[in-house]
C-alpha cells in the first residue's frame, strides 16, 4: 500500500511539472501576477495560441549592436531641438492618418524580420511625410529581409536596422504591402500566423528568396527598377527622450531596438514596464509618438506582431527611463523625393 501511495505522489509531481512546465501555464502565471498587482500601469492577455508560445524567442530578430562592424555603426545626426515647440502629446497616426503606411500595422508571423519589416515601415512613413502624401505607398519589408540576407544579417534569422538603413540608401527600397494583399512590387510573402489558431507549419520560417531585378507580384506593372525609393542620409538618434521627440516630430517614426521579457508577449494595454519573467531578446519596433496616462509619461509604439496583438498591433512604453533599452538604440533616415 505505500509502495502504490508512493507511486501515486510520484505521478502526480511528474504530472504537475509537466503541466506546470508548458507555455500556456507559464503564461496564465504572468499574466495573474500582473493583473493582481494593485493600480498596475498594465494589463496582460492571451495573445498568441498556445502552440506558438513554446518558443517565442525567434520572433526577436534584432542582433547585438557589438556584432556590427566599425564601419557599419551609423553615425549621429543631432536634430535641433526647440522644447517649446514640441507637445506634451504627440501621435504620427493621428497627425498623418492619411498615409497608408502610418495606420498599417505589419505582421513578421514566424520569421524574425522584424528589423527589416519596422525599418521598411518607417520609412514608408518617412516618405509619406517629407513627400506631404505625395508619395503615399507601403514599401517592401520582404525586399530587405530577402536581399539584404548576408549582408545585413540572416533574414528571418535576424538582421541589424542599421544595415537596413544602410541598404535602402545605396540599392533603395520597392513598394509591397502585407501577405495576400496584391498591393506594390513586392508584398510579404508569409503566410501569417493565426494568433488563436495551431495553423504554422513551422517554429521558424525559412528566409524567403530574394528577386533583386523583378516584382513578386504579376498584377503590379511597374518594373522593380522604376519602383525603388532611396535615403539620401541614415543615422542614429541620441538617446535622450527630447532629442528622439523632437527627430520623430520633425521627420517622422524611428526604428528602436528594444529588449522583449515573457511578460511582454502578453501585453494587452496601458503603458508597459518590465514586470517578470526572462529575456526573450532584442526586438525591432517603430516610436510612432509620446504622451502621459496618469502623470506616467510614455512612448507610443507600433509592433510587428499583427493587429490582434495589444492595442490594435500598438502598445505604449515608459519614457525617459530607457525602459527595457528603448532609448538606447534609435535608427532614421532621411528620404530623397
Amino acid at each position: 500500500m505505500f509502495i502504490g501511495f508512493t507511486r501515486v505522489i510520484v505521478g502526480f509531481i511528474l504530472y504537475f511539472d509537466v503541466i506546470s512546465s508548458t507555455p500556456l501555464f507559464k503564461v496564465n502565471q504572468i499574466i495573474q501576477l500582473v493583473n493582481n498587482i494593485p493600480k498596475h500601469t498594465w494589463k496582460a492577455g492571451i495573445n498568441f495560441h498556445p502552440s506558438l508560445l513554446t518558443n517565442v524567442s525567434h520572433l526577436m530578430g534584432v542582433l547585438p549592436l557589438n556584432k556590427l562592424s566599425e564601419k557599419d555603426i551609423l553615425l549621429t545626426y543631432d536634430v535641433s531641438i526647440d522644447l517649446e515647440s514640441l507637445p506634451e502629446s504627440y501621435d504620427v497616426t493621428q497627425t498623418w492618418s492619411e498615409c497608408k503606411s502610418v495606420v498599417s500595422i505589419r505582421d513578421q508571423s514566424n520569421c524574425g524580420s522584424c528589423w527589416a519589416l519596422s525599418t521598411a515601415s518607417a520609412f514608408s512613413d518617412r516618405l509619406c511625410i517629407t513627400s506631404n502624401m505625395n508619395v503615399n505607398k507601403v514599401l517592401s519589408g520582404e525586399y530587405i529581409n530577402s536581399c539584404c540576407n548576408g549582408k545585413c544579417g540572416d533574414g528571418c534569422n535576424g538582421g541589424h536596422p542599421e544595415k537596413a538603413w544602410k541598404y535602402i540608401k545605396k540599392n533603395g527600397l520597392c513598394t509591397g504591402g502585407e501577405y495576400g494583399s496584391n498591393e506594390g512590387c513586392q508584398p510579404y510573402s508569409i503566410v501569417p500566423c493565426p494568433r488563436n489558431a495551431n495553423s504554422c507549419s513551422k517554429e521558424n520560417e525559412d528566409t524567403p528568396q530574394c528577386y533583386k531585378d523583378q516584382c513578386t507580384n504579376n498584377n503590379y506593372e511597374t518594373p522593380l527598377v522604376s519602383d525603388l525609393y532611396y535615403a539620401y542620409k541614415v543615422y542614429s538618434v541620441k538617446p535622450k527622450p527630447e532629442i528622439i521627440m523632437s527627430e520623430i516630430f520633425k521627420n517622422g517614426p524611428v526604428v528602436a531596438a528594444m529588449k522583449v521579457y515573457e511578460d511582454f508577449v502578453c501585453y494587452k494595454g496601458g503603458i508597459y514596464q518590465y514586470t517578470t519573467g526572462g529575456l526573450k531578446g532584442d526586438h525591432a519596433v517603430k516610436i510612432m509618438g509620446w504622451g502621459q496616462d496618469d502623470g506616467i509619461d510614455y512612448w507610443l509604439c507600433a509592433n510587428t506582431w499583427g493587429d490582434s496583438w495589444g492595442m490594435g498591433g500598438m502598445f505604449k512604453i515608459r519614457r525617459g527611463r530607457n525602459e527595457c533599452g528603448i532609448e538606447n538604440r534609435i535608427t532614421g533616415g532621411l528620404p530623397k523625393v
